[in-house]
């Protein structure tokens, strides 16, 4: 059982059956968990936390999930009051970090970012790295505080809600996430919608998640666990860009990234905080797609950031909205890492990868998760919201423009020597996730196929939506298809179901309008 840091003679079950008096109830539900949540050892927990997880996201394929399964032996020796804070600054900071390397040099940190990879990078060297990882760090602080308030406030009646989604509504769910990414890709739907099949199809390198049956894998047992996602995406957006400036022979940075680190703050803080001001319903709406799909467990919280973005993208009054791109994306990726507690905390059933090794820390604690934690153990739920609120309002605030300024420190390096760094980040990052050398040559190798497809005006994030989003859709659907004796009209016959078939078609509708907008706009322009 769970026990905090202040005295037992005044916490637990005896304390609650001497004092039934109301007034010292609602004093201990207040006053106790805030007393044990500002000792020294939860607030260093933070602290050191937030900067591991900022050192590790900013790092191409060292993500949040990796730093917090590092960490995981270290918190089955402290305390839960210490753990779960320090588990929590990670994960929100980590997710943030991994924007660094898309401002810097076009390197999503994660797939959901992954949306908004090509918008920061240009925002950063338009506007200068300060700018645009202001608007990351803050746009994911006001979208993390939003899911907060969510967890907070819903947590038990959202848990009841994802109880109810089937494998129909998560096939939709998919659907939904890949129409948003065809329509994202730009005027050219056809080569988007290519890309999009580029990424199904390396999706289905590996075993079948549903007959077992081997696929693709050319007679090495090295290809039969898929190819990992990280490895592709590093090589599609991080090693391609280091050939794409070999071969145009680049000598020098964008002359925009030189003066980065005058007025700092006026950089970092007032444009982006008057960006979010002027653009809350945005922030609002983006943010409400993270937490919709991160209470569901795996579901995969990317998909909310890529329908965030593509419906900016599709509704924009004007060509040039990069800021507001950016700001959806990330409002949603933080939304959806305070929202992915919920199931975790309310039914023990894990929203992400992230919380399934919570659920870990929790057994091992002695916590049991489900509706009688927020009976059980109160005090240790508001250290969670306490903590979820402290480092969305303070960390990713402070710890981001930290990062923001090494970043730009490291962008005054010369080019011909920021070039090598970057391809040494790439090959670092593909072997350490899982120490083979055979990921370094997917890497390399996407990286040659991303190159071409620059040329060729190809759209690349959607090649990594559809990798990411094809084991989702494929297993689903076969889940579906075989319980329901492959009857299609099963597909149609949930309520829920239907709600988002619905809104793949108006995603679909929507895209088309705003597609002949733009083919107009380009007839009047010519």
């Amino acid at each position: 059982m769970w026990r905090g840091h202040a005295s037992s003679n005044q916490s637990g079950p005896d304390y609650f059956c001497c004092h039934r008096d109301r007034d010292t109830l609602a004093l201990f539900w207040t006053a106790g968990p805030i007393m044990t949540f500002v000792s020294w050892e939860s607030v260093l927990a933070l602290i050191v936390g937030a900067l591991y997880g900022a050192l590790f996201g900013a790092v191409p394929g060292l993500t949040a999930t990796l730093a917090v399964a590092l960490f995981i032996p270290v918190a089955f020796f402290l305390d839960a009051t210490i753990a779960l804070p320090a588990i929590i600054a990670i994960s929100s900071v980590a997710i943030y970090a991994g924007d660094v390397g898309s401002a810097i040099a076009r390197i999503p940190g994660t797939p959901a970012s992954a949306a908004y990879a090509d918008e920061l990078h240009n925002l950063s060297r338009s506007r200068g790295v300060l700018y645009g990882l202001g608007i990351s760090a803050l746009g994911s602080s006001v979208g993390g505080i939003l899911g907060t308030l969510v967890l907070a406030g819903g947590a038990l009646a959202l848990a009841t809600l994802a109880a109810m989604f089937s494998s129909f509504e998560y096939f939709w769910i998919a659907v939904l996430g890949l129409s948003a990414g065809i329509f994202a890709s730009g005027r050219h739907l056809l080569k988007g919608f290519a890309s999009l099949l580029i990424g199904l199809l390396l999706s289905t390198v590996g075993v079948d998640p549903t007959l077992g049956y081997p696929r693709f894998h050319f007679g090495n047992p090295a290809f039969l666990g898929g190819l990992d996602y990280i490895a592709v995406m590093i090589g599609l957006f991080g090693f391609s860009e280091v050939l794409y400036h070999m071969g145009a022979g680049t000598k020098s940075a964008p002359a925009a990234h030189a003066s980065i680190h005058r007025k700092a703050l006026s950089n970092f803080y007032a444009g982006p905080l008057k960006l979010i001001r002027k653009t809350r319903k945005l922030v609002i709406r983006s943010s409400l797609f993270g937490i919709f799909v991160g209470f569901l467990p795996g579901a995969g919280a990317d998909i909310g950031s890529w329908v965030a973005c593509s419906l900016e993208k599709l509704t924009a009054k004007r060509k040039k909205n990069e800021e507001r791109v950016v700001l959806a994306g990330v409002s949603s990726n933080n939304a959806a890492v305070a929202s992915a507690w919920i199931p975790a905390l309310s039914l023990g059933l894990p929203g992400d990868t992230v919380t399934a090794m919570v659920l870990g820390v929790f057994m091992m604690k002695g916590v049991t998760p489900g509706p009688l934690l927020f009976q059980e153990q109160m005090p240790l739920i508001w250290i969670l919201f306490g903590t979820f609120l402290i480092a969305n309002l303070l960390l990713l605030p402070t710890v981001g423009l930290l990062t923001a300024r090494i970043a730009g420190t490291a962008l005054r390096l010369p080019f011909n020597l920021l070039l090598p760094i970057i391809a040494a980040a790439c090959v670092t990052g593909a072997y350490a996730i899982n120490h083979n050398p055979l990921d370094v040559g997917i890497m390399i190798l996407m990286g040659a196929v991303a190159l071409m497809l620059r040329r060729g005006g190809f759209p690349l994030a959607q090649v990594v939506l559809g990798m990411v989003l094809g084991p989702i859709l494929e297993q689903h659907f076969m889940v579906s298809a075989i319980k329901s004796n492959w009857n299609p009209l099963s597909f149609f016959e949930r309520p829920i179901a239907l709600v988002l078939m619905g809104a793949c078609v108006a995603t679909v509708i929507l895209g088309i309008i705003a597609h002949k907008r733009r083919l107009t706009g380009r007839d009047k322009g010519s």
